[in-house]
């Protein structure tokens, strides 16, 4: 099957995926407004969702179908331009219906209007539901969909397809609540039918870590503890908690970020190459290296990681005034396998930083060079930088001989950067994510095995962090983290490599 990738960069052979019925519950919230729907009119004015596609829109706010059009041209208006022309081909697929998933209030009326969608069409179409709500109601939502047999898809024609549910993170608070979720799923949908969202498997970059690994001979050759000296993930944000204080003071960065977010990305660059390009070739070898990584005792999570507070953080709307969440978490970790064995991975990430950026740094062990002894000021090691926000790029830093009279060596960069090596537009993660549904292909998306195996890792440095070990620190806005980060790596003979947030800049 060809995932979106192939879609999206081949348009003229396009597989739409057959007739389709997408029905978003929560529709006049956040991520509706910041990632859904500008999605889909994108993917709409490229002529790549179905022929048949409609969009059944629905959240508690009660409004009527012409007046919530007007409330998503504005919400698409806010990050593209819209052609009059192909917009109002796009409204007319929006239909809108208030309804309470919750609560079970008007759910039948949402499951009438998708008969008659069908009656009209002539055909099953296939269903699909987005759970775009809150996390605190998404199982009783998932039940009430039960209740009015949402699940078992198409009724009027004969050759009914598989309805499909899209849930996000997060995926549980822990282990328990994980498979709890899991198994209210499992009541109404089968594997094949759940697609769990982690966007940041949609980016480019990320994707683009099996090219630059397994299409390169240059490089998985050097990929392993021989070569390798440490990989730190890093994902800062230069925002405060915002409108979240309520469910962020509740989670903290650690599950909210490390669980999901740079243990995939950790998966990612460490994973064995799949047997094939399938999404259960992909799961089986990201679980094997998650199944890998050594948990940590409740010693080493004491010196293994730091965890801490932005100045102010107390401060913020809806933050409880003695709160001990923390916004700020660096944990190492180490894989237990012949490729990867004693190599350290730093994986950190914080509100308030010194800019927005997500990164993977592999830094190259540096040995000291006969030839270059003499000119030898400091070590200048090479790294790698997979950079997946704010601009997509890999970064590559050579030791060169500065011009001159006299031999001195210093570190040069060379960029690779997706928006100018390609002349074609780049698709954003949730375009490529929304495809993949339509034509139902589930490699970028998350297993239940995965989730489990990741809480695994989590839990465990929760309950010691609970118990207020290592001490919660502090930092100020604007920096790169608190002191005990810096401490933490220098105990270990390194040091941080700032993420280039100028990469790829244009």
């Amino acid at each position: 099957m060809r995932n979106s990738a192939e879609i999206i960069n081949n348009p003229p052979s396009v597989n739409r995926g057959g007739p389709t019925a997408l029905v978003i519950f929560g529709a006049t919230g956040d991520l509706s407004r910041k990632r859904i729907f500008p999605a889909l009119y994108k993917l709409y004015s490229q002529n790549l969702l179905p022929q048949t596609f409609v969009i059944v829109a629905s959240a508690r706010s009660q409004h009527t179908s012409i007046p919530f059009r007007s409330i998503v041209f504005q919400m698409i208006q806010e990050k593209q331009k819209l052609k009059k022309d192909v917009w109002q081909k796009f409204a007319q697929e929006i239909h809108y219906f208030p309804s309470d998933l919750a609560l079970d209030i008007r759910l039948q009326t949402i499951a009438t209007a998708i008969d008659e969608f069908e009656k009209k069409s002539n055909t099953c179409l296939n269903r699909i539901f987005y759970l775009a709500i809150s996390p605190q109601i998404v199982q009783k939502a998932i039940e009430n969909l039960g209740k009015y047999n949402f699940h078992l898809g198409c009724t009027i024609h004969k050759g009914a397809k598989k309805p499909r549910i899209i849930i996000e993170k997060p995926f549980g608070q822990d282990l328990k609540s994980a498979q709890n979720l899991a198994q209210t799923l499992s009541r109404f949908f089968a594997e094949d039918q759940i697609y769990r969202i982690d966007h940041y498997l949609g980016k480019e970059t990320v994707q683009n870590i099996f090219a630059f690994r397994f299409g390169n001979e240059l490089f998985e050759p050097v990929w392993n503890n021989q070569y390798i000296d440490h990989v730190q993930i890093t994902t800062a944000e230069d925002i405060s908690v915002e409108k979240r204080g309520e469910y962020y003071d509740q989670t903290g960065a650690l599950r909210d970020i490390v669980q999901n977010h740079l243990l995939q990305l950790l998966a990612l660059t460490t994973m064995e190459e799949p047997e094939e390009f399938t999404a259960e070739s992909i799961r089986r070898k990201k679980l094997q290296v998650i199944r890998q990584i050594k948990k940590l005792t409740k010693e080493e999570i004491v010196t293994s990681t730091v965890r801490a507070q932005y100045q102010d953080y107390r401060q913020e709307e809806k933050i409880d005034p003695n709160s001990v969440t923390e916004s700020y978490a660096l944990v190492r970790l180490f894989i237990e396998n012949p490729r990867w064995l004693r190599v350290p991975f730093y994986l950190r990430t914080g509100k308030k930083l010194m800019g927005k950026v997500t990164s993977i740094i592999l830094q190259f062990k540096e040995k000291s060079h006969e030839l270059f002894k003499t000119f030898w000021q400091k070590p200048l090691p090479n790294h790698i930088t997979l950079q997946i926000q704010p601009n997509e790029g890999i970064g590559i830093r050579l030791v060169a001989k500065k011009p001159g009279l006299t031999t001195k060596l210093e570190p040069v960069d060379m960029e690779f950067c997706y928006k100018t090596s390609f002349d074609i537009p780049q698709p954003d993660a949730y375009e490529r994510l929304l495809m993949d549904v339509v034509i139902g292909d589930q490699s970028l998306f998350l297993s239940q095995s995965v989730i489990e195996e990741s809480w695994k890792i989590i839990d465990p440095i929760r309950e010691v962090w609970d118990h207020d070990q290592p001490k919660l620190a502090t930092y100020k806005p604007g920096s790169w983290g608190p002191k005990e980060a810096d401490d933490l790596i220098a105990k270990d003979g390194r040091q941080w490599l700032q993420p280039l947030l100028t990469i790829c800049k244009i």
